[in-house]
């Protein structure tokens, strides 16, 4: 006797990943946000339960931070090391509601932007709290995502473009940070008319100064000042000071800034 298989539906397609600065919202939490890595400095994090955030003061969230992160719940990555611990050892822990593996923890070094010029606060976020993470890379080409006319009231996002082609043309990966990155990773618009383009330039192999200098110029001729740092295994320098073929450089790592001669080889002075 032939058995006639049961009738099965056609899967449903479903959405594309990338949502207009939201998603993708299929795939959440840690390991589907980091890949399987710790996030870098600058990197921007979408937080499932911003409430869990730990000012490094100490204390509660201020007022202000509770009503960002409760319209945006986007952090940026700061340059600090990150604290591994349980409820024993970690400042005030709380465990994400969202995530019955929240403990024990990794806490991540993050910034919550103000609405208010220089307005930020340091805090820890939970590992397992991270929705979602972009990094400086990817957030190039984003600019369609603003609203028309935007990118070209504002010089920062309107020279993006033009400083992105000079950077490839070094073959130096690279990605905005600071206001326009945030900008363009969030949808919120905080990059002002005086507002800097700031790029992070990914240099894991040494640059010459000699190319260090001709980008720097290069960058210099933008209509909008540009402050690019370039970073190494070991942490950032400014663009501005090694192509300056200055001989003791402040190297910027997650214990802090110190002095050496090679930002690539840091061995002090």
């Amino acid at each position: 006797m032939t058995v006639t298989p049961a009738y099965r539906p056609a899967p449903v397609p479903r959405p594309a990943a990338d949502e207009h600065h939201g998603g993708p919202r299929r795939l959440v939490g840690p390991l589907a946000a980091l890949d399987g890595r710790l996030a870098g400095p600058h990197d921007l994090l979408l937080m499932q339960c911003p409430s869990s955030l730990r000012p490094l003061g100490g204390g509660g969230l201020p007022d202000w931070a509770r009503r960002v992160l409760r319209a945006h719940p986007w952090v940026t990555v700061g340059r600090a090391p990150a604290v591994a611990g349980g409820p024993a050892d970690t400042p005030h822990p709380v465990r994400c509601t969202r995530d019955v593996s929240a403990a024990p923890e990794t806490w991540l070094p993050v910034i919550v932007r103000g609405p208010e010029r220089g307005q930020h606060l340091d805090a820890l976020a939970p590992r397992a709290a991270v929705a979602r993470t972009l990094r400086p890379e990817q957030l190039a080409g984003r600019e369609a995502l603003l609203p028309p006319g935007r990118v070209a009231a504002v010089p920062a996002l309107a020279a993006l473009s033009e400083a992105g082609r000079l950077v490839t043309e070094h073959r130096l990966a690279w990605g905005p940070i600071g206001a326009v990155g945030y900008e363009l990773g969030t949808g919120v618009p905080v990059t002002g008319p005086l507002s800097p383009l700031r790029l992070v330039l990914r240099a894991p192999q040494p640059v010459s100064r000699r190319d260090a200098l001709m980008l720097r110029r290069a960058l210099s001729r933008l209509p909008v000042p540009v402050q690019a740092e370039l970073e190494t295994r070991y942490g950032a320098v400014l663009l501005a000071e090694y192509a300056a073929g200055t001989v003791l450089l402040t190297l910027l790592t997650p214990e802090g800034p110190r002095e050496v001669r090679d930002p690539w080889f840091p061995r002090g002075r």
